[in-house]
């Protein structure tokens, strides 16, 4: 019996993971706990948090897994002198500092004083973790594994042939060669944030036209005999500017595409066609390596781990594509995930656990959410306790409420899938309008997604049998049927697609309730979810968070455990 802990820390989406034999017991994030987006420091809380959850003290685990090997982040100097210009001698002196920095990761482990000095520490190359955090939870014992990220040491992309619970290395991609960077890059071109707001282009695409389609298309090139992405790098910094004055792109890119967008100024047709042309793109490329994969590994069953599998548009594509009978995309497919992946490697457990669902986080008592709830101003809220939360709920959404929503252990991964959620009736494109603009305050061309039964989902949406397994962590998209749309206005994007979350009952019975008592007073099966955070925070991990969240931002109701907060109406 093993109890292994896994930890990412050092770049972004810090993390901590316990495996018990096989099991993954625990996983929370560490942005949950410090209330910083996307933060990278030693995951302290989290790994108590973990600890907590498994009922386990520090002293109890058999050994930490690293997301990294800092030897192997030696290999980038050398290529960025190979692909660089006389000014890569600054990027090779800051890719020498990240090499001392990583080999400085075991000594923050022994001193951060939580963990025992003598703990042995294992290293996991970074695109094996990712590819364990998906293999080893799928339910396939022989499957293709692909995992696509920014950067992993050297390698940025890489092909796993899973067979009997072992992953046998076929094939990678080097840096500065990369389809994480290719997008981080031109999400920065277009005033967005590089490795936090790609998922915003990517919403932005279905507003665009192909008029920039050729121009885009000339920053990459997939060799389809050798199975290599090669960038142009004429249009790119990362690999020959130190990280801290890094745009990703060059000054080739403006001549190519015009002057960049500044941040938080007007999105026009031209930005809108840019992000249309880079998702255009990025499919093929990314559809083009997948083939390439599967000539290589030529199993029908597929796993995918990287931040670059995110993409839902792009993992629709996979999906649809008619070459696997099954995909798997571990949710939290980005780096936090390779906490779950290095534990899962280091514990070496021959037993295969299958994922059920992402609900590895905390939960809290009603005592927890009552001392929360009383920090409510009085006269102008209400709090009552109910019998039936789900009841409940049900009523204030059909009532065209939005709500905050609050259940048992909180999700691991980037998606709120109803445990730390707003929930709304799709009935009114209104709803979505008022979520974007005074709720979440967000760009108001971004989508949400529908949360629908898995019994009825085919009824509201165009779904393929090959992506059962990645629609209930809301990681693709389908389209919604033509006659469906004016009935689920507020979930609808403007392409005529949603980011499907299917709900069933044995895996996520507290929401499967919920749309069930909904659909029992309206007929339907299908509810609005979307995270329950604002703009730029994290997703609420606790009580306190829900509770300051809901009064911040304008919602009609929370229903959190067995209690109910409204607003008193004059």
């Amino acid at each position: 019996m093993t109890l292994t802990l896994g930890l990412n820390f050092g770049t972004h989406d810090a993390a901590a993971a316990i495996v018990h034999n096989g099991t993954v017991a625990a996983a929370v994030e560490e942005e949950r706990l410090t209330r910083v987006k996307n933060t990278k420091v030693f995951p302290e809380r989290a790994i108590q948090a973990c600890l907590d959850l498994a009922g386990a003290r520090a002293d109890d685990l058999d050994q930490v897994a690293l997301f990294v090997d800092p030897k192997l982040h030696l290999l980038l100097a050398p290529s960025n002198l190979r692909h660089g210009t006389p000014a890569s001698v600054g990027s090779l002196l800051s890719d020498l500092d990240k090499y001392r920095k990583r080999r400085r990761l075991p000594a923050t482990i022994r001193s951060s004083g939580l963990l025992p000095k003598n703990l042995p520490l294992v290293t996991v190359p970074h695109h094996r973790a990712h590819a364990a955090s998906a293999y080893h939870v799928s339910p396939f014992d022989d499957a293709l594994v692909v995992t696509l990220d920014g950067r992993g040491e050297y390698e940025t992309a890489a092909i796993f042939d899973g067979v009997d619970g072992k992953l046998i290395r076929r094939h990678h991609i080097t840096y500065p060669h990369s389809f994480g960077y290719l997008y981080s890059a031109l999400t920065r071109y277009l005033g967005f944030r590089p490795q936090s707001d790609e998922y915003k282009v990517m919403g932005l695409a279905a507003y665009g036209s192909g008029t920039y389609i050729e121009r885009l298309a000339r920053l990459a090139h997939f060799d389809a005999d050798s199975g290599r992405l090669r960038l142009d790098l004429r249009y790119f910094d990362h690999h020959r500017t130190p990280s801290a004055r890094r745009t990703l792109y060059s000054p080739a890119l403006v001549d190519l595409l015009g002057p960049p967008r500044n941040p938080g100024s007007e999105i026009t047709d031209r930005h809108r066609d840019i992000a249309h042309a880079l998702q255009h793109v990025h499919e093929q490329l990314v559809g083009a390596y997948i083939a390439h994969a599967q000539r290589l590994v030529p199993h029908r069953m597929l796993c995918l781990a990287g931040g670059v599998t995110l993409n839902c548009v792009a993992n629709t594509a996979i999906i649809n594509s008619g070459r696997f009978d099954n995909v798997f995309i571990q949710p939290a497919a980005g780096d936090a995930g390779t906490s779950i992946g290095a534990a899962l490697i280091a514990g070496a457990s021959k037993e295969r656990r299958p994922l059920r669902d992402a609900f590895l986080g905390p939960e809290f008592s009603t005592r927890a959410i009552e001392k929360a709830l009383g920090d409510l101003p009085a006269g102008r809220y209400e709090v009552r306790r109910t019998t039936d939360p789900h009841q409940e709920a049900a009523r204030l959404l059909n009532a065209e409420q939005v709500i905050g929503w609050f259940q048992g252990r909180m999700e691991f991964g980037p998606r709120a899938l109803g445990a730390r959620s707003i929930l709304a009736s799709p009935r009114s494109a209104q709803t979505a309008v008022r979520i974007n603009a005074m709720i979440k305050q967000r760009e108001a061309f971004r989508p949400f997604a529908p949360a629908v039964l898995a019994e009825h989902a085919h009824k509201y949406f165009d779904l393929s049998a090959a992506g059962v397994l990645v629609y209930p962590y809301m990681l693709a998209t389908a389209l919604v049927h033509p006659h469906r749309r004016e009935e689920v206005p507020a979930i609808v994007h403007t392409d005529g697609s949603a980011r499907v979350q299917t709900v069933k009952q044995d895996t996520n019975p507290d929401l499967w309730k919920v749309i069930q008592e909904y659909r029992r007073l309206c007929g339907l099966p299908v509810l609005l979810n979307t995270s329950f955070n604002r703009a730029d925070e994290p997703i609420v991990c606790t009580p306190d968070d829900a509770v300051n969240t809901f009064m911040r931002c304008g919602l009609d109701g929370l229903v959190i455990g067995p209690l109910v907060a409204t607003l008193r109406r004059s």
